[in-house]
């Protein structure tokens, strides 16, 4: 679900604020494990109990957010009378002309970066349980923009607006397996990768590399059927040497299409099981037999 821009206002002041993707992404998988309870939503405030994947010691992140003063809430309320957002408001929702101060008096519904602050108990500053808070809200704020409202301090938005109750229920925004594993949303994963930093530049290093022929690498154990025998382990090492060499040494391509890899490790790989390649290449055995042939000479003049 795309967050409307209350949880992606939320969501990127607060990830500014931790400015550790490591920590963002921990606090998400801890989120996503059900390792926060307690979640309580209350003007100028928001609070949970949070538990990591790695400890059983609970902490407790609260997030803090400047409220409206009265005069701000009263000119918040006046502005525009004729708008349609005050009906919204009444029934429930946040329009997004409330973005604009021009038109709500000049009050600022969103906060500035300044206004919001982290606190935990565990210590660390910031930290993955203040992360998991912080997912947790804006899960919240992407279905129920209104809390955005009861953040800063405005009035309710309906008489049949009921402030948040703490649960002692794990509060989750993924699903995750029954042997938990955590799903990451897409959107997370790519966010993470397009924000991080580029990687430092490798330095400049030409490999020295001899024609000697691969060194024979010892199989300590064998590993059990149906697993390669330790000879064929072998082959597969010679040739992934053979094949890495030859790209360092001349930009060779490496060669990825199924069919063109079957036969090179057909012809390189003793005690291939041809009745196996062969249905697997969709082809007969004998024309198999005849490809794997004509290939050999090519691989062994390489």
């Amino acid at each position: 679900m795309t967050p409307n821009v209350w949880a992606h206002t939320w969501e990127t002041i607060l990830r500014a604020s931790i400015n550790d993707e490591a920590l963002w992404l921990a606090g998400h998988n801890d989120l996503s494990a059900g390792g926060l309870t307690h979640l309580t939503l209350e003007p100028g405030r928001v609070g949970a109990t949070a538990t990591d994947r790695h400890s059983t010691t609970p902490a407790h992140p609260t997030i803090t957010v400047s409220i409206l003063t009265h005069d701000q809430t009263t000119a918040w309320q006046s502005a525009f009378p004729a708008c349609g957002h005050h009906q919204a408001v009444r029934t429930g929702k946040l329009p997004e002309c409330l973005t604009n101060p021009d038109h709500t008096g000049g009050v600022p519904t969103l906060p500035a970066p300044e206004e919001v602050t982290c606190n935990c108990d565990c210590g660390i500053s910031p930290c993955r349980h203040t992360a998991a808070l912080t997912h947790a809200v804006t899960a919240r704020l992407t279905t129920r923009p209104t809390d955005f409202a009861t953040l800063r301090g405005l009035p309710e938005h309906s008489p049949r607006h009921r402030p948040a109750t703490s649960t002692d229920q794990p509060v989750t925004t993924t699903r995750t397996t029954p042997g938990g594993k955590v799903h990451i949303p897409a959107h997370h994963a790519w966010a993470w990768y397009r924000e991080c930093a580029e990687p430092p530049l490798l330095p400049t290093y030409t490999a020295e590399l001899t024609d000697q022929s691969e060194p024979t690498f010892p199989v300590q154990t064998a590993p059990p059927a149906p697993a390669p025998e330790p000879e064929q382990i072998q082959a597969l090492i010679r040739d992934a040497a053979a094949q890495a060499r030859s790209h360092l040494r001349d930009a060779t391509q490496l060669e990825c299409a199924l069919h063109e890899d079957a036969l090179r490790l057909a012809a390189a790989v003793p005690g291939v099981r041809l009745p196996e390649t062969a249905e697997r290449l969709t082809i007969d055995i004998a024309d198999l037999r005849e490809q794997i042939s004509a290939y050999t000479p090519t691989l062994l003049r390489d």
